[in-house]
Order: structure tokens, then C-alpha cells, then sequence
């Protein structure tokens, strides 16, 4: 427990970091490729997080323990959260008799927590009945996502120097947009009814989310590469977080289309 307290108070007392903000959202599974066989789940609901860990045991047997009110208590520079929490184990009837609620117990184990790190990863620091545990983990990918044949979107992006400094303007988007992935290429097109804008390039999957990057070119001359970060498709709706570079300008911004 001595080693959570010093891991809580280094991190929430580093620079980078600041009073919790709309954390973004770590819902998935998530592993290290290195150790198959374990891993954890989480499920996001604003600031408050699950966690559920499937591990192995002092025996070699399956043994997990869960969190179930993962508070947010910071986030770094990019709006990425910090969760903390106390850690449980339960105990219950056997799944082949009927369910007996007075045989459900739960015990504290320990403390848990969750920092961003770069390239989509997190940080996972536990204690678990008298041990410390620190592990990396990244998202887990483990299918292709079910595309719609077309979208329609209308957003904004937000314009300004490559260098940095402050927004100068916006360009807004409004028309039909459409993905095609074959394997790990990905062509995305977004047809306005006066312009036409084509994205091509590679798709690296992480978990329920990917990110796209590569070239892209406009009709009127406008070229340059792009990326999208959390891109995400859903039932409904792609989404994702849009950077474009052209020659000494950027644009950026969120951007969304339905699926029809």
C-alpha cells in the first residue's frame, strides 16, 4: 500500500498535470502481447471507471480481482485521465446449483492505479494481498470493424500555422463521406457537392480504436498527409480526431458521420 500512496502523490504532483477534465475514454480490453493469458477489462462511464483484472494466482490457477469505483483525479497535458481506486476480490455459489446470495462475499485486497501513457498505452500499479505488481498494457484488436457503405458528416476543422500558435480560421466539411479498408490500407473519401477531398493511406488498429495516416488531395490543387487518431466505428457513426498538413498550414479538429 506504501508503494500506491508514493505512486499517487508523484503523479498528481508532476507538472504535466491538472485538475480532472472530460477524461477521454479507456473502455476495451486491454493486455501485453508479451504475457498472453492475462489481461484487464474496463468500462468507462464519464469520470468513474471498472476495472475487472484476470490473472494468475500463487497456484497457477485463474484468479481476478475487480475495482469498481475508479475515480479520476488528474490528467496530463493531452486531457488523458488518471483513475485510482480500492481493489476486491469475490467469492460466491458454484455456477452449477442455484444462486445463493448469502454465499457472496467480498474482500479488500489492495489499491489500483491507471496512468496514461504514450502511444495509447496505460499504466497499470496494484496491490493485491501483500504484493506490488506494475505492468503496460496497450488495447487488445482481435477483429476487423463491419463498415457502412456510405456516411453522411458535416464539421468543422480549425485552421492555422504548422509551427503552432493560435487558430486563424475554420473550413467546414458537409457531404457524403465513405472508408474502404483492405487489410491495413484504408481509403477514406469526402464528397461535398462543390469539392472532393481523398485520403489514402495505412490503418494501425488498437483495440476499438485505429489510427489512419497518410496522404491526401483535393480537387482545386490542396495536397498534403493527414492522421486520425481514435478513429472508431460504430453501430451508428464513424468518428475520430482529424489533423491535416499542407505546405505551412494545419487543420484540426473532431469529426463525426452518420451511417444511412
Amino acid at each position: 500500500m506504501k508503494t500506491i500512496h508514493r505512486l499517487l502523490a508523484a503523479f498528481a504532483a508532476a507538472g504535466s498535470l491538472q485538475v480532472a477534465a472530460a477524461p477521454a475514454d479507456y473502455s476495451d480490453l486491454w493486455w501485453n502481447p508479451q504475457e498472453s493469458g492475462w489481461g484487464m477489462h474496463i468500462v468507462q462511464q464519464g469520470d468513474t471507471a471498472f476495472a475487472t483484472l484476470f490473472v494468475y494466482g500463487p497456484d497457477g490457477k485463474p484468479t481476478w480481482y475487480f475495482a469498481s469505483n475508479l475515480q479520476v483525479f488528474a490528467t496530463d497535458a493531452a486531457g488523458n485521465p488518471a483513475f485510482r481506486g480500492a481493489l476486491h476480490k469475490a467469492s460466491g455459489p458454484w455456477l452449477g446449483g442455484p444462486f445463493d446470495p448469502s454465499k457472496v462475499g467480498v474482500q479488500a485486497v489492495g489499491a489500483v492505479v491507471i496512468e496514461p501513457r504514450a502511444e495509447g498505452r496505460i499504466y497499470v500499479g496494484y496491490d493485491a494481498e501483500g504484493i506490488h505488481v506494475d505492468k503496460v498494457v496497450e488495447r487488445q484488436t482481435f477483429s476487423q470493424p463491419d463498415l457502412g457503405a456510405t456516411y453522411h458528416g458535416s464539421f468543422r476543422l480549425r485552421q492555422a500555422s504548422a509551427a503552432g500558435g493560435a487558430p486563424w480560421g475554420t473550413r467546414e466539411f458537409a457531404g457524403e463521406v465513405m472508408v474502404h479498408l483492405d487489410g491495413g490500407n484504408v481509403f477514406l473519401r469526402i464528397d461535398e457537392p462543390a469539392s472532393r477531398c481523398d485520403f489514402r493511406g495505412t490503418r494501425t488498429p488498437s483495440g476499438r480504436y485505429a489510427k489512419l495516416s497518410g496522404g491526401y488531395t483535393c480537387v482545386g490543387g490542396e495536397a498534403g498527409t493527414f492522421d486520425i487518431t481514435d478513429f472508431e466505428v460504430t453501430q451508428h457513426a464513424i468518428s475520430g480526431y482529424l489533423r491535416t498538413r499542407t505546405g505551412a498550414n494545419q487543420q484540426f479538429g473532431r469529426f463525426a458521420a452518420a451511417r444511412f
